[in-house]
Protein backbone atom coordinates (compact mmCIF):
# COMPACT_ATOMS: atom_id res chain seq x y z
CA UNK A 1 0.00 0.00 0.00
CA UNK A 2 1.40 2.96 -1.25
CA UNK A 3 2.08 5.71 2.10
CA UNK A 4 2.56 8.84 1.06
CA UNK A 5 0.71 12.05 -0.52
CA UNK A 6 1.70 15.63 -1.27
CA UNK A 7 -0.26 18.75 -0.71
CA UNK A 8 0.27 21.69 -2.81
CA UNK A 9 -0.67 25.43 -1.74
CA UNK A 10 -1.01 27.02 -5.08
CA UNK A 11 -0.92 31.08 -4.31
CA UNK A 12 -0.66 33.78 -5.94
CA UNK A 13 3.15 34.86 -5.06
CA UNK A 14 4.37 31.16 -3.76
CA UNK A 15 3.56 27.32 -4.56
CA UNK A 16 4.26 25.91 -1.12
CA UNK A 17 4.15 21.40 -1.59
CA UNK A 18 4.77 19.17 0.92
CA UNK A 19 5.34 15.26 1.12
CA UNK A 20 2.72 13.86 3.75
CA UNK A 21 2.56 10.90 5.88
CA UNK A 22 -0.49 10.59 7.81
CA UNK A 23 -1.25 14.01 9.76
CA UNK A 24 2.71 14.80 9.24
CA UNK A 25 5.13 17.17 6.78
CA UNK A 26 7.93 14.88 6.04
CA UNK A 27 9.49 17.49 3.22
CA UNK A 28 8.47 20.72 2.10
CA UNK A 29 9.44 23.41 -0.51
CA UNK A 30 8.61 26.93 -1.69
CA UNK A 31 8.78 27.79 -5.07
CA UNK A 32 8.17 31.13 -6.53
CA UNK A 33 4.75 31.24 -8.63
CA UNK A 34 5.91 33.72 -11.04
CA UNK A 35 1.79 35.04 -12.81
CA UNK A 36 3.69 37.29 -14.41
CA UNK A 37 5.31 35.36 -16.68
CA UNK A 38 2.24 33.60 -18.07
CA UNK A 39 0.42 30.01 -18.11
CA UNK A 40 3.24 27.87 -18.89
CA UNK A 41 5.87 29.63 -16.80
CA UNK A 42 2.66 28.89 -13.49
CA UNK A 43 2.77 25.49 -15.00
CA UNK A 44 6.11 24.87 -14.76
CA UNK A 45 6.97 26.05 -11.40
CA UNK A 46 3.69 24.17 -9.79
CA UNK A 47 5.73 20.52 -11.33
CA UNK A 48 8.56 21.85 -10.15
CA UNK A 49 7.49 22.12 -6.59
CA UNK A 50 5.75 18.97 -6.31
CA UNK A 51 9.24 16.95 -7.76
CA UNK A 52 11.05 18.57 -5.29
CA UNK A 53 9.06 16.58 -2.53
CA UNK A 54 7.75 13.76 -5.03
CA UNK A 55 9.14 10.18 -3.64
CA UNK A 56 7.87 6.19 -4.72
CA UNK A 57 4.91 5.30 -2.85
CA UNK A 58 3.44 8.75 -3.30
CA UNK A 59 -0.35 7.52 -3.96
CA UNK A 60 -2.03 11.09 -5.16
CA UNK A 61 -1.23 14.57 -5.18
CA UNK A 62 -3.83 16.80 -3.66
CA UNK A 63 -4.19 20.79 -5.13
CA UNK A 64 -5.36 23.60 -3.09
CA UNK A 65 -5.93 26.43 -5.99
CA UNK A 66 -7.78 29.83 -6.22
CA UNK A 67 -11.04 29.48 -8.09
CA UNK A 68 -13.63 29.41 -8.63
CA UNK A 69 -13.25 25.87 -10.21
CA UNK A 70 -14.95 22.57 -11.30
CA UNK A 71 -13.39 20.32 -8.37
CA UNK A 72 -14.87 17.18 -9.68
CA UNK A 73 -12.86 17.73 -12.74
CA UNK A 74 -10.07 19.47 -11.54
CA UNK A 75 -10.88 22.35 -13.59
CA UNK A 76 -9.88 26.19 -12.68
CA UNK A 77 -12.98 28.32 -13.95
CA UNK A 78 -11.33 31.58 -13.15
CA UNK A 79 -8.57 32.95 -11.03
CA UNK A 80 -8.21 36.57 -10.88
CA UNK A 81 -3.85 36.49 -9.80
CA UNK A 82 -2.75 33.39 -11.56
CA UNK A 83 -3.08 32.79 -15.29
CA UNK A 84 -4.37 29.89 -14.90
CA UNK A 85 -8.20 30.56 -16.53
CA UNK A 86 -9.58 26.88 -18.12
CA UNK A 87 -6.99 24.81 -17.12
CA UNK A 88 -7.57 21.55 -16.23
CA UNK A 89 -5.06 20.89 -13.02
CA UNK A 90 -5.79 17.54 -12.91
CA UNK A 91 -5.03 16.55 -16.26
CA UNK A 92 -2.09 18.30 -16.83
CA UNK A 93 -0.68 16.82 -13.54
CA UNK A 94 -1.74 13.14 -13.91
CA UNK A 95 -0.03 13.15 -17.34
CA UNK A 96 3.30 14.03 -15.64
CA UNK A 97 3.26 11.94 -12.67
CA UNK A 98 0.96 9.56 -13.23
CA UNK A 99 -0.67 9.59 -9.83
CA UNK A 100 -4.03 10.47 -9.16
CA UNK A 101 -4.41 14.19 -8.80
CA UNK A 102 -7.31 15.83 -6.59
CA UNK A 103 -8.00 19.79 -6.48
CA UNK A 104 -10.36 22.16 -4.57
CA UNK A 105 -10.10 25.27 -3.43
CA UNK A 106 -7.17 26.10 -1.46
CA UNK A 107 -9.44 28.20 1.41
CA UNK A 108 -11.34 24.93 1.38
CA UNK A 109 -8.22 23.17 1.94
CA UNK A 110 -7.68 24.91 4.83
CA UNK A 111 -10.24 24.76 6.63
CA UNK A 112 -10.28 20.48 5.99
CA UNK A 113 -6.47 20.89 7.50
CA UNK A 114 -7.84 22.92 10.49
CA UNK A 115 -11.09 20.13 10.32
CA UNK A 116 -9.25 17.20 10.82
CA UNK A 117 -5.08 18.62 12.55
CA UNK A 118 -5.78 21.08 14.84
CA UNK A 119 -8.56 23.64 16.22
CA UNK A 120 -11.70 22.29 14.54
CA UNK A 121 -10.42 18.54 15.29
CA UNK A 122 -13.38 17.83 18.11
CA UNK A 123 -16.09 19.57 16.10
CA UNK A 124 -18.53 18.79 13.77
CA UNK A 125 -18.93 22.21 11.62
CA UNK A 126 -16.09 24.56 10.82
CA UNK A 127 -15.66 27.84 9.08
CA UNK A 128 -12.61 28.58 7.85
CA UNK A 129 -11.68 32.40 6.72
CA UNK A 130 -8.03 33.10 5.17
CA UNK A 131 -7.30 36.99 5.14
CA UNK A 132 -4.57 38.16 3.03
CA UNK A 133 -4.41 39.65 -0.45
CA UNK A 134 -7.91 38.45 -0.80
CA UNK A 135 -10.66 37.01 1.66
CA UNK A 136 -11.02 33.13 0.79
CA UNK A 137 -13.73 30.91 2.95
CA UNK A 138 -14.39 27.38 3.52
CA UNK A 139 -16.89 25.24 5.18
CA UNK A 140 -16.36 21.60 6.34
CA UNK A 141 -19.25 19.34 7.96
CA UNK A 142 -18.73 16.25 9.86
CA UNK A 143 -15.25 16.26 8.55
CA UNK A 144 -16.34 16.79 5.19
CA UNK A 145 -16.16 19.65 2.87
CA UNK A 146 -19.12 21.13 1.75
CA UNK A 147 -19.73 22.69 -1.80
CA UNK A 148 -22.93 23.13 -2.28
CA UNK A 149 -23.54 22.65 -6.09
CA UNK A 150 -19.79 23.21 -6.65
CA UNK A 151 -18.64 26.42 -5.42
CA UNK A 152 -19.76 26.88 -1.83
CA UNK A 153 -17.85 28.56 0.97
CA UNK A 154 -17.39 32.12 -1.22
CA UNK A 155 -17.73 33.43 2.15
CA UNK A 156 -15.44 37.08 1.29
CA UNK A 157 -17.77 37.87 -1.63
CA UNK A 158 -20.86 38.09 0.61
CA UNK A 159 -22.06 41.75 1.30
CA UNK A 160 -21.91 43.76 3.93
CA UNK A 161 -22.73 47.22 2.19
CA UNK A 162 -25.01 46.82 -0.39
CA UNK A 163 -24.35 50.76 -1.01
CA UNK A 164 -20.29 50.20 -0.48
CA UNK A 165 -17.25 49.79 -2.15
CA UNK A 166 -17.29 47.71 -5.72
CA UNK A 167 -15.16 44.61 -5.11
CA UNK A 168 -12.37 43.03 -7.70
CA UNK A 169 -15.65 40.50 -8.44
CA UNK A 170 -18.02 42.94 -9.94
CA UNK A 171 -19.80 43.20 -6.63
CA UNK A 172 -20.97 45.70 -4.09
CA UNK A 173 -20.09 46.26 -0.69
CA UNK A 174 -17.97 42.69 -0.62
CA UNK A 175 -16.50 41.81 2.76
CA UNK A 176 -13.07 41.22 0.61
CA UNK A 177 -13.51 44.67 0.35
CA UNK A 178 -13.49 46.06 4.14
CA UNK A 179 -11.03 43.48 5.55
CA UNK A 180 -8.28 42.17 3.28
CA UNK A 181 -5.02 44.00 2.73
CA UNK A 182 -6.48 46.11 -0.11
CA UNK A 183 -9.32 47.46 2.32
CA UNK A 184 -6.68 47.92 5.45
CA UNK A 185 -5.15 50.37 3.15
CA UNK A 186 -7.89 52.13 2.16
CA UNK A 187 -8.59 52.43 6.27
CA UNK A 188 -4.94 53.77 6.50
CA UNK A 189 -4.86 56.71 4.25
CA UNK A 190 -3.80 59.32 6.70
CA UNK A 191 -1.00 56.66 7.65
CA UNK A 192 2.93 56.78 6.06
CA UNK A 193 2.01 53.14 5.35
CA UNK A 194 3.23 51.46 2.32
CA UNK A 195 1.72 47.92 2.90
CA UNK A 196 -0.54 46.13 5.72
CA UNK A 197 2.73 45.17 7.18
CA UNK A 198 3.59 48.36 8.03
CA UNK A 199 0.29 49.43 9.34
CA UNK A 200 1.18 46.56 11.65
CA UNK A 201 4.31 47.77 12.58
CA UNK A 202 3.03 51.17 13.41
CA UNK A 203 -0.23 49.46 15.24
CA UNK A 204 2.96 47.61 17.65
CA UNK A 205 4.69 50.69 18.24
CA UNK A 206 1.70 52.50 19.71
CA UNK A 207 0.20 54.76 17.19
CA UNK A 208 -3.32 54.91 17.52
CA UNK A 209 -4.52 55.73 14.32
CA UNK A 210 -2.87 52.28 13.44
CA UNK A 211 -4.24 50.43 15.80
CA UNK A 212 -8.07 52.07 14.87
CA UNK A 213 -7.47 50.82 11.48
CA UNK A 214 -7.25 47.19 12.69
CA UNK A 215 -10.20 48.30 15.53
CA UNK A 216 -12.65 49.38 11.93
CA UNK A 217 -11.61 46.46 10.30
CA UNK A 218 -12.68 43.80 13.16
CA UNK A 219 -15.79 45.44 13.11
CA UNK A 220 -16.08 44.96 9.44
CA UNK A 221 -15.21 41.50 10.15
CA UNK A 222 -17.55 41.11 12.94
CA UNK A 223 -20.13 41.99 10.35
CA UNK A 224 -19.14 39.38 7.68
CA UNK A 225 -18.84 36.75 10.56
CA UNK A 226 -22.43 37.30 12.21
CA UNK A 227 -23.91 36.52 8.62
CA UNK A 228 -21.72 33.21 8.61
CA UNK A 229 -22.73 32.40 11.92
CA UNK A 230 -26.39 33.01 11.79
CA UNK A 231 -26.78 30.60 8.54
CA UNK A 232 -24.53 27.79 9.71
CA UNK A 233 -24.38 28.13 13.71
CA UNK A 234 -20.79 26.74 13.58
CA UNK A 235 -19.28 25.32 16.35
CA UNK A 236 -15.66 26.83 15.62
CA UNK A 237 -14.71 29.51 13.41
CA UNK A 238 -10.77 29.36 12.06
CA UNK A 239 -9.24 32.75 11.18
CA UNK A 240 -6.01 32.19 9.05
CA UNK A 241 -3.94 34.13 6.49
CA UNK A 242 -1.22 36.83 6.93
CA UNK A 243 -3.36 39.75 8.48
CA UNK A 244 -4.63 37.17 11.02
CA UNK A 245 -1.14 38.01 12.75
CA UNK A 246 -2.71 41.18 13.44
CA UNK A 247 -5.22 39.67 15.71
CA UNK A 248 -4.64 41.32 18.73
CA UNK A 249 -5.72 44.42 17.51
CA UNK A 250 -8.84 43.89 15.79
CA UNK A 251 -10.18 40.46 17.52
CA UNK A 252 -12.02 42.23 20.25
CA UNK A 253 -14.34 44.46 18.17
CA UNK A 254 -14.79 41.09 16.16
CA UNK A 255 -15.88 39.25 18.69
CA UNK A 256 -17.69 42.25 19.77
CA UNK A 257 -19.63 43.15 17.26
CA UNK A 258 -20.76 39.34 16.75
CA UNK A 259 -22.25 39.27 20.15
CA UNK A 260 -24.13 42.31 19.56
CA UNK A 261 -25.50 41.24 16.05
CA UNK A 262 -25.74 37.15 16.25
CA UNK A 263 -29.14 35.95 16.04
CA UNK A 264 -28.28 32.51 18.10
CA UNK A 265 -28.15 30.99 21.70
CA UNK A 266 -24.38 30.82 21.97
CA UNK A 267 -21.83 31.97 19.61
CA UNK A 268 -19.05 30.06 18.79
CA UNK A 269 -15.29 29.36 19.53
CA UNK A 270 -13.42 32.20 17.22
CA UNK A 271 -10.10 31.46 17.18
CA UNK A 272 -6.81 32.02 14.78
CA UNK A 273 -5.36 29.47 13.27
CA UNK A 274 -2.36 27.68 15.10
CA UNK A 275 -1.54 25.22 12.47
CA UNK A 276 1.50 26.37 9.85
CA UNK A 277 0.91 24.44 6.79
CA UNK A 278 -2.92 23.87 7.54
CA UNK A 279 -3.91 24.81 3.25
CA UNK A 280 -0.93 21.51 2.60
CA UNK A 281 -2.37 19.64 4.93
CA UNK A 282 -5.64 20.03 3.93
CA UNK A 283 -4.86 19.56 0.11
CA UNK A 284 -2.94 16.34 0.81
CA UNK A 285 -6.29 14.87 2.77
CA UNK A 286 -7.98 15.08 -0.41
CA UNK A 287 -6.70 12.06 -1.96
CA UNK A 288 -7.99 8.91 -1.60
CA UNK A 289 -6.01 6.41 -1.14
Amino acid sequence: MKKYVIGVDLGGTNIRAGLVLGSKLIKKVEVKTEPNKGKNAVIKNLIKAISSVMTKDVAGIGIGSPGPLDYKKGLIIITKNIPLKKVNLKKVLEKKFRVPVFVDNDANCFTLGEALYDSGKKHDCVIGLTIGTGVGGGIVINKKIFHGRMNAGELGHTSINFNGIKCNCGNIGCLEEYVSARGIMRLAKALRAKTPLDVYNLALKGNKKAISVFEKMGFYLGVGLTNFVNIFDPDIIVIGGKISNAWKFFSKNMKKTIKEKAYVNKNPIIVKSKLKYAAILGAASLVKK
